[in-house]
């Protein structure tokens, strides 16, 4: 039979290298054009972790409260630039927050003076540095969990590495054992060799979490810039097609009455001309507020492209669609917009198409409406034009 030794050291070795590796891969993310809020926190996390599992390593090489201070303070520093990390990621951050970096110096100082008192007090110099970031992992435990959407899978798989960070530094408590009579749960070097096998695991797993929300926050920006119009705040034209498309395959659009309004703004050009272009931004502000104010939660509304808005109208015939258009042209015609302290009056041309069993779909519906609001652009405008598709 063969006898495994645990080498405590080699143990050590091994997580040393493990946050290096994942230090080292956060850094390199840090460069790229979209970082992550809280990715610094976390990066700098992760490097402090790594410098104090190498100061414990570095404990038969140099003197004992270099190595127990430096190493233990290291890693209290860690866990609360990891928490200040969640903070930031949740958009709750303030100032006061980062006076929590203090506990770090504050333990070490302790842990030095402990020394200096006796060598030997193990068991109270584990047990401060162990309640010490309970209460930390605790409190970025909650944080992590603060407002999490469900597709937020990155930050339970983070969650789940803290508590089993959590339940290890727990266990390092109730382990360690006095030199003076006192028996823990394991003895000494059982407790040393648990603590460093999970602690490699913690760390691995905490890194990975974090690497795995930041890939999904900037899969989320990515998607949100891909399918919202950044000034609106609508969908934008790609958004439309590709919401056209899902609408064609969950419903029967052959069966169901649909309409399609294309509102386009009058003399828009005007406006930029004569007050700018930041006052033409403005106007499409208030627009597309207008129409979202007025839509149902089915209907889908999109800035299709300059002064151009889209509105798709499920299970709404044309005349429905009529009263409905009419009532946005006259709500706009009646508004007087204040902005920079200036009235400014707009106008709006309406083109409404409604679909039939034949041509019922986005991209036939599309040119209809789009051929109704040049008639009403060219009867003179402030007015709504529809146009009933041809059965074949």
């Amino acid at each position: 039979m063969f006898r495994v030794i645990f080498d405590v050291q080699t143990m050590l070795f091994m997580n040393v290298l493990i946050g290096l590796c994942i230090s080292a891969s956060l850094c390199f993310s840090l460069r790229d054009r979209f970082t992550c809020p809280g990715a610094h926190y976390w990066c700098a996390s992760m490097i402090c972790s790594t410098i104090g599992l190498m100061f414990l390593w570095l404990r038969l090489y140099t003197p004992l409260w270099l190595s127990v201070v430096l190493g233990n303070g290291f890693i209290v520093l860690s866990y609360s630039l990891l928490w200040l990390g969640f903070r930031q990621y949740t958009k709750s951050i303030t100032q006061q927050d980062r006076l929590l970096m203090i506990l770090a110096p504050l333990i070490a100082v302790i842990l030095f003076i402990f020394l200096q008192l006796d060598e030997n007090n193990l068991v109270i110099r584990a047990m401060l540095v162990s309640y010490a970031l309970t209460g930390l992992i605790a409190m970025s435990i909650y944080q992590a969990l603060k407002g999490r959407k469900p597709s937020e899978s990155g930050r339970l798989f983070c969650v789940l590495a803290l508590v089993l960070t959590l339940l290890c530094t727990l266990v390092r408590a109730l382990t360690v054992q006095k030199s003076a009579g006192y028996v823990g749960l394991l003895d000494t070097n059982m407790s040393n060799v648990f603590l460093m096998a999970t602690s490699g695991i913690s760390l691995l797993s905490v890194g990975f979490g974090v690497m795995l929300i930041s890939s999904q926050w900037l899969q989320q920006r990515l998607y949100i810039h891909a399918t919202y119009d950044a000034l609106t705040g609508v969908y934008n034209r790609y958004a439309l097609i590709e919401l056209g498309d899902t609408l064609e395959l969950t419903t029967d659009l052959s069966i169901r009455k649909w309409s399609l309004a294309m509102i386009d703004l009058d003399h828009f050009k005007l406006v930029n001309d004569r007050y700018g272009h930041p006052v033409g931004d403005q106007v499409l502000q208030r627009i597309a507020t207008t129409l979202k104010e007025s839509i149902r939660h089915c209907d889908i509304l999109a800035r299709y492209g300059g002064e151009e808005f889209v509105v798709v109208l499920p299970d709404c015939d044309k005349n429905n669609a009529r009263i409905w258009a009419e009532r946005i042209r006259k709500n706009i015609e009646e508004t007087t917009m204040l902005i920079n302290d200036q009235p400014l009056q707009i106008t709006v041309s309406i083109g409404i198409a409604t679909s039939t069993p034949t041509a019922c779909k986005l991209n036939d519906v599309l040119p209809m409406a789009d051929s109704a609001l040049y008639e009403a652009k060219k009867a003179g405008r402030n007015q709504v034009h529809e146009a009933i598709l041809p059965c074949v």
